[in-house]
Formats: C-alpha cells, structure tokens, sequence
C-alpha cells in the first residue's frame, strides 16, 4: 500500500462522511473555493491543502475502491465513507510507523511556497557556482521573475559573493540540523550545485527507496517548516528569511474575495455587491465566509444575530457534526445554509 492510501485513510476519518471523498482531493489539489478552505479549518485539515496539486480525479476513485475492498472504509451516503473498525486499527499503526511531517502547512503558505522554493534553488545554485568562478551555467529554474530576483539579491547584497555564499550555507546546515536526516536528504537532493543538477521528487523517492508520495510530502513540509522557522528567529536566519515573497505572507484572501471585502467594508450589502461585481449572490456569500475565515476581527453580525450563532452551535454541540443539511434540519429551516457557514467560520470551524 502507499502513501496515498494511507493519506486518504486519515482524510476520511477527519471528515467522518460529512464530506465526499472529492472534498478530500479538492483540499489536497489546493482548490481556491470559499467552501473548501473552509473545509481545511473544519475538519483539521489545513496542513495537507494544496500538497498534491497534480493529484488526478480518477486516482482517487482508485485508492477509494482500494480502501473499500481492503474493508478499510465504508459507504455512507453518495461518494462518502467512514472508517471501518479494521480501517481504524490499520489508520493508527500505520502512522505509528509512517507518521503525517509535522511541519506542513499548506493553508498558511499556499500563496508563498513555490516562490520560496524557485527562489532558494536558484539562489542556491548561483552562490554554488559563483563561489567557485564559474559564470556560464545553465539555470536550473527558467522563470524570469525568479531570475530577475535573485541578480537583484546578488547585486544588493552588503557583502561579496563569497561571504554571502557562506553566510547562507551557514545559515542552511543550521536550519536543516532542525529536521530529520531523512527530511534533510529528501530536501538537498533537490537542489542544484556547482556540476551538479538536483534530483526530481520521483528520483529522490528511488535513490531513497521511498513512497513517491511521501517523499513529495517530507519536501513540502522541510520548505514549510523552513519558511516558519525563518519568520519566527529573523535575526538566526535574515538570508532565508529574505527569500520569502513578503507580499504574501499575510493576506491570506483570494483575489475576487478581496474586491468583494473592499466593498464590504465600505458598508455596501450582499445585493449591491452582487449587482456591482456583477456576480451571483451566493458567490458574494461564499467570500464573505471566506472573509470570516481569515479576518478574526470581521464582524457577521450584520448577517447573522447573536441569537442565531447561539442557536446554530447548540445544534453542532448536540448532533456533534459539521454536516451542514442536518444541522439546517434540525433549525427547522429558520435558518440559511449561508448563515451557518459563517457562523461556524466565525467560531474557528
């Protein structure tokens, strides 16, 4: 069995037949949706969003018909399962053995890791060759932004080339003394030096003897915990800290989300904003959730009273589910579907 297989097991068993299997892979894809962002938070799932973006629909009806043959998961409604009691017990020694990285965080860098990455490769590879007289190389990393960002990190760099290259260095084999050697072989392999092209995750997972998968995982997770261990110790780490595209780190709203939060904010309802942007009510809904989400400090009670939000988490506490038809049933329709998303987007869900 693989990675995949095992990494299904633990999305279904967060989602508990409150999603589909396809809300699994609408995660793991990275899918932009105000309904599956929200998902990561609701179900615990924000470490593995966006890790597997070249991930097919039709492998995961693989592994699902896999796991359903194992026993391993149950159907429980039109493409959603739970664990089986055999699942459960196969779920728990598995990780035990193979445990999820503990560094991944797709939702909090999921605008900044493929930055970060092309910028310290190519980083890495200029300093290495630099350092060692050659000029002519072939770049391992053809996007010209990317170029275009590393000559203006040469050229302003306080130093010379040398002891830029050794203070990164430095900076590095510290940083990686901070993860396993399997993590830190998983992720050096990777780069590109002086003579020497780095490996793709499919050759790091051979020369390992690794899950593809899961060498694709140990990778992300070395960028992730990299990235947090730079903005958390700057002063440790200013070179690496430096490569992190700062125009994102923060804003965590997608693009239509954030036109729509600017008219929010200039007091402007659902209708209106519907009518401006030209956009159907329920996709100007699904921004403000995803407002909701990302803003601590927006307040809903514009669109759903003090009253309600109490009403809506009685019922989550009592039915203990996050499946949004019952909990509507159960509030008798007094209630919109959007008003107990936001409600529970407010609470952290």
């Amino acid at each position: 069995m693989g990675f995949l297989q095992i990494l299904f097991l633990y999305m279904v068993n967060n989602l508990n037949g409150n999603r589909t299997v396809f809300g699994a892979y609408h995660i793991l894809k990275g899918k932009k949706t105000s309904q599956t962002l929200q998902d990561c938070r609701l179900f615990q799932l924000t470490n593995l969003f966006g890790v597997l973006k070249q991930l097919e629909r039709a492998a995961v009806m693989e592994v699902v018909n896999y796991l359903v043959e194992k026993n391993y998961i149950r159907a429980c409604g039109e493409n959603r399962f739970v664990l089986t009691p055999e699942g459960d017990t196969f779920l728990k020694r598995k990780l035990t053995e193979q445990p999820l990285p503990v560094h991944l965080n797709g939702f909090a860098y999921r605008d900044t890791t493929g930055v970060f990455w092309t910028r310290l490769s190519l980083l890495t590879q200029c300093l290495s060759n630099l350092k060692a007289n050659i000029l002519e190389f072939f770049p391992v990393i053809k996007d010209t932004r990317t170029q275009l960002w590393v000559k203006n990190k040469l050229r302003s760099s306080e130093t010379n080339i040398s002891k830029l290259a050794d203070k990164f260095y430095f900076e590095m084999e510290t940083m990686l003394q901070q993860f396993s050697s399997l993590e830190a072989s998983v992720f050096v392999l990777r780069l590109s030096g002086t003579k020497r092209v780095g490996l793709t995750i499919d050759q790091v997972a051979d020369e390992l003897k690794i899950d593809r998968i899961y060498a694709k995982l140990l990778f992300i997770n070395v960028l992730h915990g990299i990235m947090k261990k730079s903005i958390e110790n700057k002063s440790k780490y200013p070179t690496i800290f430096s490569i992190i595209d700062q125009d994102n780190t923060t804003i965590l709203l997608t693009e239509t989300t954030k036109r729509t939060y600017t008219l929010l904010q200039r007091g402007l309802d659902i209708r209106e904003i519907s009518s401006i942007r030209s956009l159907k009510e329920n996709t100007v809904e699904d921004h403000i959730v995803e407002v909701a989400l990302n803003c601590h400090d927006y307040p809903i009670e514009r669109f759903v009273s003090p009253e309600q939000q109490r009403a809506i988490m009685a019922v989550v506490s009592e039915l203990n589910t996050r499946r949004l038809k019952e909990i509507k049933d159960r509030l008798h329709h007094t209630i919109s579907y959007f008003q107990i998303r936001l409600t529970l987007a407010k609470k952290g869900f």
